[in-house]
């Protein structure tokens, strides 16, 4: 019995021990946890489905020249007819898309490969990693997918779930290498940014923080503005940190926790902000963070972290709060970039804590000098008439 034929038996003999109903509940496909998901399946081991390219028929060869591919006959030009394997391919892509895995399961089991087309055996294959519940054979599962097509239709989600698995497994170097293949630049779907996020945490984790800094520096085009940017400046934050380079990591936590206040990172952020500002020597700003952390994720592991510090809530004291959330002085709004610099440099040279230049979204856009960070609008009142009275600067009170 050859191979292939041995893999048919091995699929017949999987589907009488795949009841219906045993599905259990399954994680989001594609994640690492999905590699988690357990079923009853009585006391069968699960094998992954391993659906290989159909091979490609050559022509008997005169002796001293090389085999040819046989020549496709004129009628396979014509639309081919989905046949019943190739239906049930969508039928397992359609039950997985709306969360019957365990259905998905059962249909991927009971395929004849022999009869799928090209297109369709890549997905079966994809589909079967995907659907594999055992981390170990899941990875095995990737792994041979990528082997056996190459230049597959999941090739890219196939290689950032692999990295993933040996990410998480604490084979950076080999999340890395499979992670090559995305890069700064050109990155424009989901899928994309997600591997340039990763490839920059396996770097940092693999113990290259000023190679990884440097390359989500590269990455900033891709990544900023869109849905994995929290992701993202939270990761570049790290990578400042790890390299001794505070005021880096403070520059991208001030955008996460501008735009994302309340977002999955939050608590995260907060705590490495009050380390960058330690680092950087401003003990009363750390303070303040590590307060805010414990008032405003109390049931955070960081607010633990914060309460191991000594740290209680309490009230804020000393400066504004260098962090999103707040108020903050506008002192003037510019359309040309080097008249609002100008104005930043004389207000740093007053000593005004916290000032930026931030580009707006209009075009062409306006370029606003901003000073301050408060948690009261009477705090940065406070500090705008003392710039009028001193500087003669006009101001208004904006949200942080």
């Amino acid at each position: 019995m050859n191979r292939f034929a041995a893999l048919l038996l091995l699929l017949a003999t999987l589907v009488p021990l795949l009841a219906p109903g045993s599905a259990g509940r399954a994680a989001p496909v594609g994640t690492a946890a999905s590699s988690r998901e357990t079923e009853k399946s009585g006391d069968a081991e699960e094998k992954p489905l391993r659906v290989k390219p159909r091979a490609t028929r050559t022509t008997k060869s005169v002796k001293g020249e090389a085999a040819k591919p046989e020549a496709a006959p004129k009628s396979a030009a014509r639309p081919r007819r989905a046949d019943a394997g190739d239906t049930q391919v969508s039928r397992a892509q359609e039950a997985a898309a709306a969360g019957r895995y365990g259905e998905a399961r059962e249909i991927l089991a009971g395929l004849e490969t022999a009869r799928l087309s090209e297109e369709k055996a890549d997905d079966a294959a994809y589909l079967g990693a995907l659907l594999t519940a055992d981390g170990v054979k899941q990875g095995e599962s990737f792994t041979a997918y990528l082997k056996d097509f190459s230049k597959g239709r999941h090739r890219r989600e196939s290689a950032l779930a692999l990295a993933r698995l040996h990410y998480v497994q604490g084979d950076y170097a080999e999340s890395e290498r499979l992670l090559a293949i995305f890069s700064p630049g050109i990155e424009h779907d989901t899928v994309g940014r997600e591997g340039l996020v990763l490839r920059g945490l396996a770097q940092l984790a693999r113990g290259d923080a000023p190679g990884a800094l440097q390359f989500f520096a590269s990455c900033e085009k891709d990544l900023k503005g869109s849905g994995q940017e929290e992701a993202y400046f939270f990761a570049m934050s790290q990578a400042g940190l790890r390299t001794g380079k505070p005021q880096a990591a403070v520059d991208a936590l001030r955008v996460l926790l501008d735009r994302h206040a309340q977002g999955a990172y939050a608590p995260q952020a907060l705590y490495a902000m009050g380390m960058a500002l330690e680092q950087m020597g401003r003990a009363t700003d750390a303070t303040n963070v590590f307060r805010q952390v414990a008032q405003r994720f109390p049931d955070s592991y960081e607010a633990t972290r914060v309460r191991d510090r000594g740290i209680r809530p309490g009230q804020v004291v000393g400066s504004g709060l260098p962090i999103g959330g707040g108020y903050a002085l506008q002192i003037g709004a510019f359309s040309k970039r080097d008249l609002a610099d100008a104005l930043a440099r004389d207000l740093r040279l007053a000593s005004v804590p916290d000032v930026s230049v931030k580009q707006g979204s209009e075009s062409p856009p306006i370029y606003r000098v901003r000073a301050g960070a408060f948690a009261s609008r009477d705090e940065a009142r406070a500090l705008g008439e003392r710039l009028r009275r001193e500087k003669g600067y006009s101001y208004n009170v904006v949200p942080h």
